[in-house]
């Protein structure tokens, strides 16, 4: 078959985000083929970043979270689906994959044209003394997420211990808060939500801590302690916390082991790699989702950032490549935002320290204030940082923290163009932004942190300053 044919047959190993926007995709691309997804999960296709908000209270059914069930890929689009069907091995030379049922505990072997791996990411568990113990749990898909809420539910846990502060261990500080639970946050790096600088970091640890969340940081968990089989504490090396439950939100890794076993070659962290038509190295089977490389737009080099918006984006573009076409992920920024109680957090490209360490030349500005006219009510304030190569002016990234109200998820989607587009401090400056009082200033504050750049960085005269935005 050759690479422009149409394949009889297109099999999908994994669901959600990936997995399951690959199978569609392929159905539109192919009417005429066979498509089979399977997943050794219970469920197929969820929203896997509302499960902190489900357990949290703000969508008390979880059922909500489902985006489409087995029998509806059937019935709307022909597509069948496997729940509960582990793929034990493939074989690239016969075009061949080995699936275990896992109810009934039998095995088969299916014949693909083209195969689309979509196995996503796990967590990370280190080896803890105690992980084991009732009471700890992790949280990565709806049957994590509904282990949890029956737990809270059964044992009404008065206080946490929430290890790791990435973007899930901040979300779920506020979702424990949400049911009155005291929370500690435990990191072993300086500050929160180690992506940001620390300065902008800091003023979201600040934040959590005025919500009740007791942050230890520069910890390292020793071990979690038992109490007839269930959470006691956490032992960590700045000394024991009390716990009814702990979550460990340590990190994620690529699920790439059946990829790698079956001689496909690896990247960045262990990542499935993947040219721009999420080809993998061996020939007729792509992969797509949290398992796959991609490309950094700025540094220009192969990296995993795994995002559910980059999932969705990369399974349509296996789709595409695996019905015979040419599909095309050039890459990304690594773009991603936060709420934390009433702040915002957030970044796009490469921040000050990664800027550094790809060795680009570059220097930050960093400017604050309210994103509305004094004589305006509400809005709130935001921080942003911007961060410039030095003699070209080109924006490398961008970090915002801000009160909710402020809508700093907006400025950091302008920042996250110009950065794309490759713009630099001087176009920033002279951008036609969208203008009335209740929604910004006369110079909005992406406009101002390019009029900043161009007078720090690249030695221009500034035509405003954040003290006469008005």
């Amino acid at each position: 078959m050759t690479e422009m044919e149409k394949p009889r047959r297109i099999v999908v190993i994994g669901g959600v985000a990936g997995g399951a926007t690959a199978a569609s995709k392929a159905r539109r691309c192919c009417p005429d083929a066979e498509i089979e997804i399977y997943d050794q999960d219970e469920f197929i296709s969820y929203a896997g970043c509302g499960l902190p908000y489900f357990i949290g209270g703000h969508s008390p059914n979880w059922r909500r979270l489902l985006a489409r069930l087995p029998d509806e890929f059937e019935s709307r689009q022909n597509i069948r689906v496997f729940l509960r069907h582990r793929v034990n091995d493939i074989d690239p030379g016969n075009k061949r994959i080995r699936v275990a049922d896992l109810e009934g505990v039998s095995e088969s072997s299916i014949d693909y044209d083209r195969l689309i791996i979509a196995t996503g990411a796990a967590p990370f568990v280190p080896p803890i003394p105690g992980r084991e113990l009732e009471g700890v749990f992790v949280l990565r898909s709806l049957t994590h997420a509904l282990e949890m809420k029956s737990f809270i539910d059964l044992r009404a846990p008065r206080r946490a211990v929430i290890v790791g502060g990435g973007a899930i261990g901040l979300e779920m500080c506020e979702a424990l808060r949400r049911l009155d639970m005291e929370v500690d946050l435990v990191e072993m790096a300086d500050h929160v939500l180690p992506p940001l600088d620390p300065d902008l970091a800091g003023k979201l640890g600040e934040h959590l801590e005025r919500n009740g969340v007791r942050l230890r940081l520069g910890a390292k968990v020793e071990g979690i302690m038992d109490r007839g089989g269930s959470v006691a504490g956490v032992a960590t090396s700045e000394g024991d916390l009390e716990a009814d439950m702990v979550l460990l939100s340590i990190g994620i890794r690529p699920v790439s082991d059946l990829a790698r076993r079956a001689g496909i070659e690896l990247g960045a962290r262990d990542a499935i790699r993947v040219d721009e038509a999420m080809r993998t190295s061996a020939p007729d089977i792509l992969a797509c989702g949290d398992c796959a490389t991609t490309r950094h737009l700025v540094s220009g080099e192969e990296a995993w950032l795994p995002l559910g918006s980059t999932a969705r984006k990369q399974g349509r573009a296996a789709a595409e490549t695996a019905s015979g076409g040419e599909g095309r992920f050039p890459g990304v920024l690594g773009t991603f935002v936060l709420k934390a109680f009433e702040m915002t957090a957030g970044k796009t490209g490469l921040s000050e320290a990664e800027a550094r360490e790809a060795g680009l030349a570059s220097r930050s500005v960093t400017l604050e204030d309210a994103v509305l006219p004094g004589y305006y009510r509400g809005g709130g304030r935001m921080t942003a940082k911007v961060t410039v190569e030095e003699n070209t002016g080109r924006v490398l990234g961008a970090q915002v923290v801000g009160d909710y109200s402020a809508v700093a998820e907006r400025r950091l989607d302008v920042l996250a163009v110009c950065v794309s587009a490759g713009l630099t401090a001087s176009d920033l400056s002279v951008l036609d932004l969208a203008y009335a009082p209740p929604y910004s200033h006369p110079l909005d504050i992406p406009i101002v942190a390019g009029n900043l750049a161009e007078a720090r960085v690249l030695g221009k005269e500034c035509t405003c300053t954040m003290e006469g935005l008005e």
